[in-house]
């Protein structure tokens, strides 16, 4: 949990749902980057709407970077050559 004297944490995710969160959450705890998330069921709010309705995945300040970059490599993971393929090719 955050302290009171730590800088604020930032907003690296912002997802339609508290799963995704937990997956992203997951996927960054796996690279050892500390995160939290926030969303509809972890808030007092009712509200449901617009970015209320939003699930929030924060890490601390000095790993932003590094965590924007493990999701990005998520995103959009490169190319594939054929030999990379697990189907099998019938021969």
């Amino acid at each position: 949990m955050k302290e009171r004297n730590e800088p604020e944490w930032v907003v690296v995710a912002s997802v339609g749902n508290d799963e995704e969160a937990s997956l992203i959450a997951g996927l960054l705890q796996s690279r050892d980057i500390p995160c939290e998330v926030e969303g509809p069921s972890t808030t007092p709010w009712p509200e449901n709407l617009g970015a209320f309705g939003m699930s929030r995945v924060l890490v601390p300040p000095e790993n932003a970077d590094e965590a924007r970059q493990v999701l990005a490599s998520r995103e959009h993971p490169g190319p594939r050559s054929m030999d990379d393929d697990d189907t099998e090719t019938g021969e």
